[in-house]
């Protein structure tokens, strides 16, 4: 096995995989299941709530039913598009086996390409250029299926020494963390590791308190967050990202 003496943990989806379709994708599937469950499900709602929620599509722009602004308020503090859209729907009686059948849908389209994503731009270049001292590592709660499948479509694949699917992030990372600095004798040395990804309490929570570095992808307001670098989009960490794996400490 290689020695790297440091750790770039990188999330998936927010992250490096970008695009709402993957989103848009469950939250329709979990329409529809609302819908075969209860005939006067309205159409699309779920799709409507979560839209607005991102502030993307058509619907971001029309004012919202009563309805809709209920939702909208309940979902108000969610971390991202899919607790948005869990949270809405279990509000409207879903249950745990739907849910999971929806994830699932989602990631089955993803898988066979029927979902529009797109790689940060400029990606490839900046971890193409990192020391060979830098592991890169993904790590994800999203389940093998369709991962693999479009880090090759995103041509990032090969920029990669190794991918962990399922990992169930918030609880799973402290272990896939500490697992990762013991494999290359850097228990005493957290700061060697940097996990970058969009959501505080499932990507970087966990780092921080291990004592390493972070990155937050601030999409959405994370007004408790306490990163140690942060921004609206990935491609402004990218100076932070160099200079860590640049550190003359390393």
């Amino acid at each position: 096995m290689a020695h790297f003496s440091q750790i770039l943990v990188l999330d998936f989806d927010g992250t490096v995989c970008l695009g709402d379709g993957p989103v848009f994708v469950y939250a329709r599937l979990i329409d529809e299941a609302l819908a075969s469950s209860s005939g006067g499900h309205p159409v699309g709602l779920v799709g409507d709530v979560v839209a607005r929620f991102l502030g993307a599509g058509e619907e971001a722009d029309q004012e919202p039913n009563e309805m809709v602004s209920a939702a909208l308020e309940l979902v108000g503090s969610s971390a991202d598009g899919y607790a948005a859209a869990e949270k809405f729907a279990r509000s409207l009686g879903i249950t745990d086996a739907q849910l999971s059948a929806a994830y699932t849908g989602s990631r089955r389209d993803l898988a066979a390409g029927l979902v529009e994503t797109h790689a940060p731009a400029g990606l490839g270049a900046l971890l193409g250029s990192l020391p060979e001292r830098v592991q890169v590592v993904l790590v994800t709660n999203a389940p093998d299926a369709g991962v693999h499948q479009q880090l090759t479509t995103l041509e990032l694949a090969e920029y990669f020494d190794d991918v962990i699917t399922s990992a169930g992030k918030p609880a799973g990372m402290p272990a896939v963390l500490a697992a990762l600095l013991e494999a290359h004798q850097l228990t005493d040395h957290p700061e060697r590791l940097l996990s970058v990804g969009d959501i505080w309490q499932n990507d970087l929570e966990p780092a921080a308190r291990l004592g390493a570095e972070t990155a937050l992808i601030e999409r959405l307001a994370a007004p408790g967050a306490r990163p140690t670098y942060r921004a609206e989009t990935i491609e402004e960490l990218y100076p932070a990202i160099t200079a860590w794996a640049s550190a003359s400490s390393a």
